[in-house]
């Protein structure tokens, strides 16, 4: 039935429930906290842009000192905090978790490597934070092993996910059975990417359609996981899942309709309004 596959599949519905208040002021529709960089400086970029297109307020990205010029110098509109050093380490624990405290939410592994010190650096974090954080690429393996009061939205690709312990498949319906095992397992909302992107909680599942491959280049699971971020400052963590798989995957196809498949991750920033609003 319509009412059936309207539950399973995300739509354009789902973004009626993301509004904005015309009596708003600067913060109130989110704040967002990016912590990321050292090894690379595209993908925490990204993600501070993704969010801020997404519809948050204000988002601030936390990096290694070394590359907060060059992460600031792809766009005027990031709130840029340098950390001392090369690389996020548990040193930068104190700074981090001041600054997390003035945000709504936090992205937590863009860029960020897979050194060890800064696997320390994410377990001490989740384990004292208590707040909601999306969380992507290398800071995802330590989730697991974390017992966090923290409201988590995981973005795993399928390899990650298996990184993490957990099992996928090729049908939709059995990986959706196989994430949402693992949602209930680690207590925490999962994004598994991929052709249908899937979104539980551990409870519900939904599986997305959007999206085409060329998004497979680099950098786009970055866009996903600010746009997330900034939705997940106005709604719950499943919605936020779900809405930011459809929009971003939205925004894919308005680039391919117009590009083909040469896109890149950037060609998707400009996209996310109108995916937002026209979707």
């Amino acid at each position: 039935t319509v009412t059936a596959a309207a539950e399973r599949f995300t739509g354009p519905g789902d973004l009626l429930g993301i509004t904005r208040d015309p009596a708003s002021h600067k913060g109130d529709n989110g704040e967002v906290l990016v912590v990321g960089g050292g090894p690379y400086t595209g993908a925490p970029s990204l993600t501070a842009r993704a969010a801020l297109r997404t519809g948050a307020d204000l988002v601030r990205v936390a990096c290694p000192e070394t590359v907060a010029r060059e992460i600031q110098g792809f766009s005027a509109d990031l709130i840029v905090r340098d950390l001392p050093g090369d690389r996020i380490g548990p040193n930068h624990l104190d700074r981090i978790r001041d600054l997390a405290a003035g945000n709504d939410v936090v992205v937590l592994g863009p860029g960020l490597g897979d050194g060890d010190g800064t696997a320390d650096f994410v377990r001490a974090f989740l384990d004292e934070y208590d707040g909601r954080a999306v969380v992507d690429a290398d800071a995802l393996r330590v989730v697991p092993e974390v017992d966090t009061d923290a409201d988590l939205i995981c973005t795993p690709h399928q390899g990650e996910l298996v990184g993490m312990g957990g099992e996928t498949a090729d049908d939709p319906d059995r990986r959706g059975d196989l994430a949402r095992s693992f949602a209930a397992e680690i207590g925490h909302t999962l994004l598994v990417k991929g052709a249908y992107d899937v979104v539980t909680d551990g409870d519900a599942v939904r599986l997305n359609r959007t999206g085409n491959p060329g998004m497979t280049v680099g950098g786009t699971g970055d866009v996903l996981a600010g746009a997330v971020g900034a939705l997940a400052a106005q709604t719950d963590a499943f919605d936020a899942a779900a809405v930011g798989a459809y929009v971003t995957g939205t925004a894919g196809d308005l680039v391919a309709d117009e590009r083909g498949y040469g896109l890149v991750a950037t060609d998707l920033l400009d996209r996310l309004p109108e995916a937002m609003r026209d979707a």
